[in-house]
């Protein structure tokens, strides 16, 4: 009898555990990041930001994440790209015999689902280190930019010539720490992060060359530190971890 009693205490121990272990969290990320271009994107762009929207879950600290960010800069190297079209003083003339200036821009996006681990400070809190990684996509453009009326040598089909339109696929590895206050609804992440892709322009004639686009294979990387704030979405878990 005695030792039913001991079975039965056993596994009423190993059932809490059990269930003080078990978890899921579902997160909504909002972030910013500055980020310096390296290797192959270096030489087209200087320093950017970036604005992202991610979703996280954490499932017994194993992580599932999908985020989409959009970057964005004004750090155009290649300034010259309108130079075979364009006046002594580097402007085009429009649709009205005007002289109208424009300014070139970084445009970009990229997205990537990834998977990793946190490590809790404690058992009862989401607060800790987050690390995680995975596989997406990237693009970059050059934005030609103008304020007044039609330029009708960089608009429709013609664009293409100039804006160096480029993606391909990329791999995202992100090292956050992540805070959660028991006391009140502080709740904000900080972190690093680095993109390596690989990547070909799309466009066939380089339009400021006069000759084709070289189209082999490009490493664009980016590092870069984000900070942003966190949105729980799921409220099963409230008694437990201190992030409401």
């Amino acid at each position: 009898m005695r030792r039913y009693i001991l079975l039965l205490i056993l596994f009423y121990n190993l059932n809490i555990f059990s269930q003080g272990k078990n978890f899921k969290n579902n997160l909504i990320l909002f972030d910013f990041s500055l980020q310096k271009p390296l290797s192959d994107l270096s030489q087209n762009f200087g320093n950017n930001s970036s604005i992202g929207l991610g979703f996280l879950q954490n499932k017994n600290d194993f992580l599932s994440v999908f985020d989409v960010n959009f970057m964005f800069g004004n750090n155009v190297k290649d300034s010259n790209i309108l130079q075979l079209i364009s006046t002594e003083n580097g402007y085009l003339i429009n649709a009205s015999g005007e002289l109208d200036e424009v300014l070139l821009y970084q445009r970009g996006v990229n997205s990537h689902v990834m998977f990793g681990k946190s490590f809790r400070f404690e058992k009862d809190n989401l607060t800790g280190i987050y690390l995680y990684g995975g596989i997406g996509y990237m693009q970059h453009k050059i934005r030609l930019e103008h304020n007044r009326t039609s330029l009708p040598q960089i608009e429709g089909n013609y664009i293409y010539g100039y804006d160096k339109f480029t993606n391909g696929l990329s791999t995202k590895v992100c090292l956050d720490y992540m805070y959660f206050d028991k006391k009140n609804s502080v709740k904000f992440h900080i972190g690093t992060e680095f993109i390596n892709a690989f990547t070909t322009i799309k466009r066939k004639y380089n339009f400021s060359t006069m000759e084709k686009f070289d189209q082999s294979l490009n490493l664009d990387q980016l590092m870069g530190i984000r900070f942003g704030i966190i949105i729980p979405i799921n409220r099963n878990n409230e008694s437990k971890f201190h992030y409401y």
